[in-house]
């Protein structure tokens, strides 16, 4: 039974300690490979750097040659900023609306006929030595 903080992360830290060490455990044995899945594994990697060089000629010959792709490219970009911008602006009536209620929100608006819920909400992490606790 845990009864301080100081038992409770004492607790953490050793189980911490020990699945570190069983995790390597298992990875030197894991690591133990025989030869045939060595030369299977060196062969797909091979394998992969060619269809990789194969892709990225191909993009590089659709830049050049199809208009279309590359319009295409640009109004994604573009429409990827104009979300970004979008963001920004609901972050921003987000929290000028929190600050004014001292609370979260939670409503549900109409979008295209459509209901879309919008809520905020404050996390609680608990951090021990930096890291987030799960």
């Amino acid at each position: 039974m845990v009864k301080t903080y100081q038992d409770a992360v004492q607790a953490i830290i050793t189980k911490q300690e020990e699945l570190k060490a069983a995790k390597k455990a298992l990875r030197d044995i894991e690591s133990d490979l025989p030869m045939e899945l060595e030369d299977l594994m060196i062969s797909f990697k091979d394998l992969q750097k060619q269809v990789k060089a194969a892709k990225e000629d191909h993009i590089k010959s659709l830049l050049s040659d199809n208009t279309d792709y590359v319009e295409l490219r640009e109004k994604i970009q573009e429409l990827k900023e104009e979300e970004a911008d979008g963001r920004v602006q609901l972050f921003t009536l987000i929290q000028n609306a929190t600050r004014e209620h001292q609370s979260d929100l939670d409503e549900t608006v109409l979008v295209e006929g459509a209901p879309c819920r919008l809520q905020t909400q404050r996390d609680l992490a608990v951090y021990l030595n930096g890291k987030v606790l799960k």
